[in-house]
């Protein structure tokens, strides 16, 4: 049976990342390019779990056994995304090239004030998309997020973006309640951002075919679409080296329908969809995907 992510061990501490916070905003991007080198090593080094995850992921995705250069790829790109992520919340984009397709979508939407459901993933950046959604088109974003099981995010959040830190939605509110803070959020013409690619502890998962074998996704974010029946829009945002991103946009469906009894078909064709555009992305930017952890119900050979 594969481990839960929520059971590894952290890696980091707040202390960590405070200073790796202020030393990125007061020395800039050159200088944390040259400071995760050693940073990634030591990592890649001392990592185990996830450098057999990294390796497990990375055989399927490139199609062969990858190599310790393909591992330190793939930690670095995690790295330059994290100290990334830093930069986007904390409102410094400017000097960031994002190339965006699919963003027609929002201009439909946001001109008869219909929210949308914004499905992300662990793949590239999802704070690269408030860049263009919330300048260019005046979107509202907000966040279903765990803030218990994900309190060192939600901390940088608060430090860093005050105004998306109060935008986050907590799912772990009453029913009732995070039904209608979802519902009214939906027909104020907001975007609901939802993890799609990993489950939640005690989380009902559903079996997909995925990169050539069979994993759990969660089955949460498409139960929100049937209950919501607002527009579901996928994002990826692949890192593309550099300071350039890809951002893209596309519309899974209109709206998810189906009658009660037929709801785990309707959900089971919507997440085929899903992962395969996910795969889809991968094959563009494999390194780009961060879920460091057993992902596969069935296994590839890794190192130990």
């Amino acid at each position: 049976m594969n481990t839960h992510w929520r059971e590894q061990k952290e890696r980091s501490n707040r202390f960590m990342l405070t200073l790796l916070a202020w030393l990125a905003l007061r020395l800039g991007r050159r200088f944390m390019t040259l400071l995760l080198h050693p940073v990634v090593f030591y990592f890649l080094l001392t990592a185990t779990a996830a450098r057999r995850a990294s390796r497990q992921y990375l055989a399927r995705a490139l199609g062969r056994k990858p190599g310790w250069l393909d591992l330190w790829r793939h930690f670095y790109t995690f790295a330059m995304v994290s100290v990334d992520r830093l930069f986007f919340l904390s409102g410094r984009c400017d000097n960031y090239q994002i190339q965006v397709n699919g963003a027609e979508l929002f201009q439909r939407y946001a001109s008869r004030k219909q929210g949308c459901i914004l499905l992300v993933s662990h793949l590239g950046s999802f704070d690269v998309m408030r860049v263009p959604a919330v300048k260019e088109h005046d979107l509202p974003i907000r966040i279903l997020m765990d803030r218990h099981h994900n309190s060192r995010a939600a901390e940088l959040i608060d430090a860093l973006d005050p105004e998306l830190a109060a935008a986050i939605i907590d799912p772990n509110q009453p029913a009732p309640v995070l039904a209608l803070t979802l519902d009214r959020a939906i027909k104020n013409g907001e975007l609901i951002g939802i993890m799609a690619d990993r489950a939640g502890h005690d989380e009902r998962v559903m079996n997909c075919e995925f990169l050539g074998g069979q994993a759990n996704f969660p089955v949460g974010p498409w139960l929100l679409g049937l209950i919501l029946k607002a527009p579901v829009i996928l994002c990826f945002g692949l890192y593309q080296g550099g300071n350039r991103y890809q951002l893209n946009f596309e519309l899974l469906t209109e709206r998810l329908s189906a009658p009660r009894r037929q709801r785990d078909a309707e959900i089971a064709q919507a997440m085929g969809h899903y992962a395969h555009r996910l795969e889809h992305y991968i094959s563009q930017a494999p390194y780009n995907w961060f879920n460091f952890y057993d992902f596969w119900l069935d296994k590839t050979s890794a190192d130990h």
